[in-house]
């Protein structure tokens, strides 16, 4: 049987110089990622007279990201990006102020912390799965995934009473990330925060409607005589253990927006590309259809069934590799460096361009192939940690990583049980950078009952 290898995002050559280069970052920015990357350490390209930094080496990342990471800041694009709606969340904030928050988070990202929220992990997923097997047509599955990821962290980041004050915000979410190209690439060119661009007026309404319905479930939650298990809560009861510091409102709204931000769009979007591989994969497909039965049959999806889903959580992370949610990141340096022996000056943009650097020929066999055995036995202790990195690494790894591999094995096991995913005439591919990597348009499967 031949290996499934899903379409490649083909670098742009004509992302040379400013105009080509904000053509590229525009349509997509991962276009402008140099086709040097896919087969080298490091590549270097030229913007505005700039030096860009490209890195896909898991050593040169570790320094950047563990070893030297106060040598290497986040850059004016996240500031620029998602500072005006995220303020200071966990993915903006730095030095101490993120520092505090991270501690105050955590401890509720933990398996065992999240293993209580697993039956409103389900739920929304059971209800999809029987949407789908009774359309028994083709579907655009994207907005299915986006609205159970989305009830989903509703449910988890404000309890069941608070949900559904919240269901706007998907799409001032939406409406905030359609311009995120546009916003990006003017960062990227220097150039300054008030330059007209379109979309720019929806992005500032979205923006206050997401902040303003976040502040007012805040002020209610606030004044309930019990909080309750939600993150809402927990986060308002919070105290920083060294100083009894608590959020404030404006804390609060801050990091709630940005776990569900990045909560519900990174689950979404790998769990549309997770779907798009296994229609066009049946069987693997069958196989891990296989596995859900034969470790949870028919009862309900329990926490320990996750580890026993090898191969499903394989697929995940292969999915994961081949479709990073977040497909680049960004650093500045602060002080001079040399990296592969060129001299960059302060403020240099390093980008580590996670789509090049998980299909790098040089850390990846057949980099192109969907292969899940990468990621079971022996073969997944041989991976680099800074080789794959879904989630990030180092001080700034993503506090909700556990929590989507959690929504994604439950998510997943639970639809697989009760649809069958086929390819047709209506199937299109062509991922786009918007935040994380995404359809362009519409995902078509065909949805068949078990």
């Amino acid at each position: 049987m031949r290996p499934f290898v899903p379409p490649r995002i083909e670098p742009n050559p004509l992302a040379t110089g400013p105009i080509g280069f904000l053509r590229a970052m525009i349509s997509n920015p991962v276009t402008a990622i140099p086709e040097a990357a896919y087969r080298e350490s490091v590549a270097f390209t030229s913007v505005a007279g700039q030096t860009v930094a490209y890195v896909c080496d898991p050593d040169i990342i570790a320094e950047i990201l563990i070893r030297r990471h106060e040598d290497f800041r986040k850059t004016i694009i996240e500031e620029r990006v998602l500072g005006p709606a995220l303020g200071k969340g966990l993915l903006t904030a730095e030095g101490d102020d993120w520092r505090w928050k991270r501690r105050l988070t955590a401890p509720h990202f933990t398996p065992a912390a999240l293993a209580a929220y697993l039956p409103n992990i389900v739920e929304p997923f059971e209800v999809l799965a029987q949407e789908w097997r009774a359309a028994e047509a083709d579907t655009d599955i994207s907005p299915g995934a986006t609205k159970a990821t989305m009830e989903v962290i509703n449910r988890v980041v404000f309890g069941r009473k608070h949900a559904a004050a919240a269901e706007q915000i998907p799409q001032n979410v939406a409406d905030y990330l359609a311009s995120y190209s546009w916003v990006f690439s003017l960062a990227v060119m220097h150039l300054p925060s008030w330059t007209p661009h379109p979309g720019r007026m929806k992005l500032l309404r979205s923006r206050t409607q997401a902040r303003e319905t976040i502040g007012r479930i805040v002020r209610a939650s606030r004044q309930e005589a019990e909080g309750g298990g939600d993150i809402c809560s927990l986060l308002i009861a919070a105290r920083d253990p060294d100083t009894g510091r608590t959020l404030s409102d404006e804390d609060l709204v801050d990091m709630l927006l940005t776990l569900i931000t990045a909560g519900h769009d990174t689950s979404a979007t790998a769990l549309t590309w997770g779907l798009y591989c296994l229609a066009m994969q049946p069987g693997l497909q069958a196989r891990l259809r296989a596995e859900v039965r034969e470790v949870v049959g028919d009862r309900a999806i329990e926490a320990p069934d996750l580890a026993r889903l090898v191969q499903l959580q394989a697929t995940i992370n292969e999915t994961m590799r081949l479709f990073p949610p977040a497909p680049i990141m960004a650093r500045q340096n602060v002080k001079p460096e040399t990296i592969a022996g060129k001299e960059l000056p302060p403020g240099t943009s390093i980008f580590m361009p996670m789509y090049a650097l998980h299909r790098n020929e040089l850390l990846w066999e057949r980099p192109g192939e969907f292969d899940i055995d990468r990621f079971m036995g022996a073969n997944a202790k041989q991976i680099k940690r800074t080789a794959y990195m879904p989630f990030g690494a180092g001080l700034h790894i993503c506090v909700g990583g556990a929590f989507s591999i959690m929504e994604l094995t439950a998510g997943l096991a639970t639809l697989l049980r009760n649809v069958r995913f086929k390819p047709s005439d209506a199937t299109t591919f062509e991922p786009v950078h918007r935040i994380t990597l995404k359809p362009r348009n519409e995902l078509f499967l065909e949805t068949l009952a078990v």
